[in-house]
Parts: structure tokens; C-alpha cells; sequence
């Protein structure tokens, strides 16, 4: 008898209770997705298939490459199906051949299986952890012209977290006015004596002594450094991006939570929980409000400590964050809409680079256009009813976040954000909005195997005075303006890249903003319209798409996507004339002179990106605390 099923079992039966039969299983569904695969193009007029992960071959027609090429998403054959026949309608009908064809691939190591990689991860996920002590964080808060923000933040800190477990706090501000300087410098005073941790002012006579201090170590990087953290520099600009280098700067080697002063220190359950754990790099969940009150019954009074809670997976490897949140492992369905290049790049020893969670209020979007594009389920939910639709679009009251445990090949945006900066984390860019994300797709440079946790809880964004959508905020603007597009186009850099570790990386990513400042301006011009082009053209489809599935919708929800495919369509036009003009941030220049000013500030943050791995180094023996 084969050793496997040598066995025998005695079973007792109660006699009076009896006892019923065992239910058979329900097999679990799985979920594949169109592997990392090559396609060579054969005499017969056929295309050979190399899987480059696994080494696996396979002889197709050009039509059924075409239709995989749709399949790159982790999906159910059921839902392969169903979005290939919505793709092709003309295919109705031949499901039948559609499901023999992926159940080919499928058994030909073409197609990869979600139930495969789960196990994979999974295999060694440990039940314990023993590391040696991380360290306590350094905590950080970035203040600008907000005195009445930070109060309220310093007092939830006060009440709600642990900082003994804190090494320092800071507040770095970025304040310009003398009285606004002048009152936040009052309370760090007033808050110092109420933690248990050093709590420090870092205004504009600390950030000129430290600098001072970097360029005595770093002459020959006087220039990087200035660029970098002087807020002298870049007096006309927004700054976020500069302060966050200074949290850096102070937090060398050490872990670090960065919080906005509009946020507070309080922690709210999501909106609706769920078991499991997911990886992905779609978007958020989102839930809307009328105001404040109506998500008061989220509250958590259990571990109201949002530091405490980034602590806990921040610097984990994927495998022993698995073991620390639990919830039942990955699943096949855990990787829905992933794709099998993010999860080329997933292994068990992943880091946890970064932590962030979801926020309850202001989302902290610049506009609302956003919300033809939130997930499913929550585009459904935001349509069901007059009254939440005129939530999202009169009130930034929202809940955006993870209903579970969320890994992602790169960080989207948190009002309170943990990093572990005992690795090579890179700079922000000084100046302009969307920092974080350009960070995003940076750290996801250095680190390609790297991810970030987003955790399914949430803390209130209120900002002072409360802010309302305007029109202007409702309206559809074609694309982004000059220079956003190169974010993205240094995202697209990383797959070019072959360079192995983090500083490697890092002088790529150096040597491609030179090229970036050394471009010609019609070359620049050219890349920014055809992302501006790009950028509409996917807009306009969603909205339509959107707008075809509206019928039941209340009428404002109606007006608002035909408004915007107006305007997309107006500004395609404008975008594609012989006279399309260069315009963007600042707002004060455009054409050449603010291609130049671009162009000079890509040369100077590549010269900043080579400078920065002895800029960090020479901050940590400087600051010591």
C-alpha cells in the first residue's frame, strides 16, 4: 500500500446523539493572471510564447496573444471571460471556447495562479518573531501656519499615545509669518512638559544651524544640501517636500512617523471590516459624509495610539508581518487585480518600508474629479442615494482606506505615515503638491522588492478652517500641469534599470534627471503633451463608462460626468492644436521660462539625489538626541 494512505482510524460514536456525516470542502476559487511572458513571432504566422519567470513555452495565434494581453490582472476564469466578452462583444457566445483556451494556458504554465503564489509566501511565515530591539521611533510633525492645527494635534498626542516609547518628537515648521512662528514656539513649550518623551521646536533658526552644520561636514555638497532643506531657497514655493527632508534628516537610522498638524491622534475602525489580507496597487476604498457626527460611531477606545500602531509591522519583512496581523493568511482572491509583474517583485523577505492607514474627513485631494475613479463597491455605494452623492460632491467629509490589512509595491498617501529610515530611503523634491507620490514611485526604484502596509484603521484629517468643494474643485482639468508627467515617466525608468542595490539605484535615478535637465524643450513639450493626451483619453472613457452605468443615478451625479466629458473634450481639442502652451507650477511663468526653471531644478535635484547617501550619514553624527 502506498505509505501515503497506509493509515487506519478508529472513529467512537455516541450512540445517543449519533453524528453527522462530514461536509465535503468547497474547493477555493482561484484567480490567475497572464505571466511575465515574451512573444516571438514564428514562419507559420504564429507567436511563441516564453515564460520568463518559469521557463514554460507555448505556440498561439496572434488573436489569442491579443486576448491575453487583456488577462495581465489577477481575475477569476469567470471574470476573464465576462471582461473579454465586454471587450469584444462580438465574441458573445464562444464562452465556452474562451474558458478552453485559458484553461490551456493555464496547464501550459502560461497563466499564473494566485492559489500557487499564496502558497509560495506563505510557506515559511513564521508563528513568532524574535528581532533584536528596532529602537524607539522619532516622531514628526510638520507644521505650516497652523497654530490652532497643532494644538489640537499636541493635545490628542498628550492624551492618546504612549511617548515613552517615543525617542523625541519634533515640530518641524515650515511657518513663513512671525506670529504664527511665535505661537507654535509657545506651545512645544507648553506641551513639553506633558510627555514623556523631548519634545523640540525646529523653525527656521534650528533648520539654519543644522545646515550650517551639514555644509561644514559637506562643503563640496553646499548646493545639494541647500536645495535640498533650505527653506531661504525656496521662499515663493510650497515647501512640504522640504520640511519632510528634515524629518529625515533627523530620524536617520532610526524608524520615523511623520504626521500632518491637521490630523489628530485618535483611531477609527474602518467602514466596513473584513478578513483577509490583500496586495494590490488599486485604489482606496471610499465612504462619504454629510459631517463629523455621522462617523462618530467608528470610534475605537481601544489602543487609541496611531504611533503605536504603525509600530507594529513597520520594518518587517512580508513574511513576519504575515505572522503579526493574522487574519487567516493571503488567499488566491488576496491578490485581486494585482499583476504578475507587482508580484514578480513580492517575496517573503520584502521589507515593510513604509506604514500608513486611512483617514476619516478631508481626503486631501485638490479637487473632487477623483471620485469617478474610486473602486467599485464604493462608486456603487456613493450613487445609491441622492443624499450620498451630494455628500462626495458638496462636503469633504469622507472615509477613504483599507477594509482589511493592505500591501502594495509602493505607498499612496497618509496623513500620518511611518518609514523606516534605517534604510536608504531617498529625498522628497522640495517644492510643489504631490511630494508623496513622487517619493512613492522613487522608494519603489531603490527597492523594487519593497512594499508598504496599509493598515485598516484610520485617524480624523480635519483641517482648520474646514474646507468645502468649490466649483472649481469639481471641474475636470485635462491631465496635470507642466511638469507632473515626469513622475510617472520616472516610474516607467525603474524596469530599465538593472542596477542591484539601493545606492546603485540610486545614481540610475540621479543620471536619468540629468537627462531629464539636459532634454531639449521640444522634446520636453512633446513627452508633456502626450501625457496630457494619455492622461485625457483614459479619463474620458472612464467617465463615459461611468455615465453609461448611471441611469438609476440622481440627476446631480448625472450632471456632474456629463459636465466633465465636456470639458475633457473641449480641453483633447486644445491639447492636440498646433498651439498648445506649456503651462503649470508656478503659476507665474510659462513657455520657455518655465521649462527652464524645470529644467534647472532636475539638474539640481539630481546632483542632490547623488549627494544624499552623505548628506544622511553625516545628519546622523550630527544629530544626536
Amino acid at each position: 500500500m502506498n505509505k501515503k494512505t497506509d493509515f487506519s482510524l478508529d472513529i467512537t460514536v455516541d450512540p445517543v446523539g449519533g453524528f453527522s456525516p462530514v461536509k465535503p470542502v468547497k474547493p477555493v476559487t482561484d484567480w490567475f493572471a497572464f505571466d511575465l511572458c515574451r512573444a516571438y513571432p514564428m514562419p507559420d504566422g504564429n507567436l511563441l510564447l516564453h515564460n520568463t519567470r518559469s521557463g514554460q513555452r507555448a505556440m498561439v495565434m496572434p488573436e489569442v496573444y491579443s486576448t491575453l494581453m487583456n488577462c495581465v490582472q489577477f481575475r477569476t476564469l469567470d471574470e476573464h471571460i465576462a471582461n473579454i466578452i465586454d471587450l469584444n462583444p462580438g465574441m458573445q457566445g464562444q464562452q465556452s471556447d474562451i474558458r478552453r483556451v485559458l484553461q490551456t494556458m493555464v496547464d501550459a504554465g502560461i497563466m499564473l495562479s494566485a492559489k500557487k503564489v499564496s502558497e509560495d509566501l506563505t510557506r515559511d511565515t513564521p508563528g513568532s518573531i524574535a528581532h533584536e530591539d528596532p529602537g524607539k521611533p522619532v516622531v514628526v510633525i510638520i507644521t505650516w501656519e497652523r497654530p490652532e492645527a497643532l494644538e489640537r494635534l499636541l493635545k490628542s498626542i498628550a492624551s492618546n499615545c504612549n511617548s515613552e516609547n517615543f525617542h523625541c518628537l519634533y515640530v518641524v515648521d515650515d511657518s513663513r509669518e512671525v506670529d504664527a512662528i511665535n505661537h507654535n514656539q509657545s506651545l512645544v513649550k507648553k506641551f513639553a512638559v506633558e510627555m514623556d518623551a523631548p519634545l523640540h521646536y525646529f523653525g527656521q533658526q534650528e533648520q539654519t544651524v543644522l545646515l550650517a552644520e551639514l555644509v561644514e561636514h559637506l562643503p563640496g555638497h553646499e548646493n545639494a544640501i541647500r536645495f535640498l532643506a533650505d527653506q531661504s531657497r525656496w521662499r515663493d514655493h510650497w515647501t512640504s517636500g522640504l520640511a519632510r527632508n528634515l524629518a529625515l534628516l533627523l530620524s536617520c537610522d532610526r524608524r520615523l512617523v511623520m504626521l500632518d498638524d491637521d490630523t489628530v491622534c485618535d483611531v477609527y475602525n474602518p467602514v466596513r471590516p473584513g478578513l483577509g489580507i490583500t496586495f494590490s496597487d488599486e485604489p482606496r476604498d471610499a465612504e462619504f459624509f454629510n459631517c463629523e457626527q455621522d462617523w462618530a460611531t467608528y470610534h475605537q477606545s481601544l489602543n487609541p495610539d496611531p504611533v503605536d500602531r504603525h509600530m507594529q509591522c513597520l520594518g518587517l519583512s512580508f513574511s513576519e508581518a504575515l505572522g503579526v496581523l493574522g487574519q487567516d493568511g493571503l488567499k488566491p482572491a488576496s491578490f485581486a487585480n494585482a499583476t504578475a509583474l507587482q508580484i514578480s517583485e513580492l517575496r517573503p523577505d520584502s521589507t515593510v518600508l513604509m506604514t500608513e492607514c486611512g483617514s476619516f474627513g478631508c481626503p486631501g485631494t485638490g479637487g473632487n474629479t477623483w471620485l469617478p475613479f474610486i473602486p467599485s463597491g464604493s462608486l456603487e455605494r456613493l450613487t445609491s442615494s441622492e443624499q450620498k452623492t451630494s455628500n462626495a460632491l458638496k462636503h469633504r467629509m469622507a472615509w477613504t482606506g483599507r477594509n482589511q490589512p493592505h500591501f502594495a509595491p509602493r505607498p499612496n498617501m497618509s496623513q500620518i505615515t511611518g518609514f523606516d529610515n534605517r534604510h536608504q530611503l531617498p529625498p522628497y523634491l522640495p517644492i510643489i503638491r504631490g511630494e508623496d507620490r513622487l517619493f512613492g514611485y522613487m522608494l519603489d526604484y531603490l527597492f523594487p522588492t519593497g512594499i508598504s502596509l496599509d493598515y485598516p484603521w484610520a485617524i480624523p484629517h480635519l483641517p482648520i478652517p474646514e474646507r468645502e468643494w468649490s466649483a472649481q474643485d469639481r471641474k475636470f482639468v485635462l491631465g496635470e500641469s507642466f511638469p507632473f508627467f515626469f513622475f510617472e515617466q520616472a516610474h516607467a525608468q525603474k524596469s530599465s534599470c538593472l542596477a542591484q542595490t539601493p545606492l546603485e539605484r540610486l545614481s540610475s535615478l540621479s543620471a536619468w534627471f540629468n537627462d531629464l535637465a539636459a532634454a531639449s524643450d521640444d522634446s520636453l513639450v512633446a513627452v508633456f503633451r502626450d501625457r496630457v493626451l494619455n492622461d485625457g483619453a483614459e479619463q474620458l472613457q472612464k467617465l463615459n463608462e461611468v455615465l453609461k452605468g448611471a441611469d438609476s443615478a440622481a440627476a446631480e451625479w448625472r450632471d456632474y460626468l456629463k459636465e466633465g466629458i465636456a470639458r475633457l473634450n473641449s480641453d483633447m481639442d486644445r491639447a492636440s492644436s498646433e498651439h498648445f502652451s506649456v503651462k503649470g507650477l508656478p503659476g507665474t511663468m510659462e513657455g520657455a521660462e518655465l521649462i527652464g526653471f524645470w529644467k534647472q531644478t532636475w539638474a539640481g535635484f539630481a546632483d542632490a539625489l547623488s549627494a544624499w547617501p552623505e548628506i544622511r550619514k553625516a545628519a546622523a553624527e550630527i544629530v544626536k538626541v
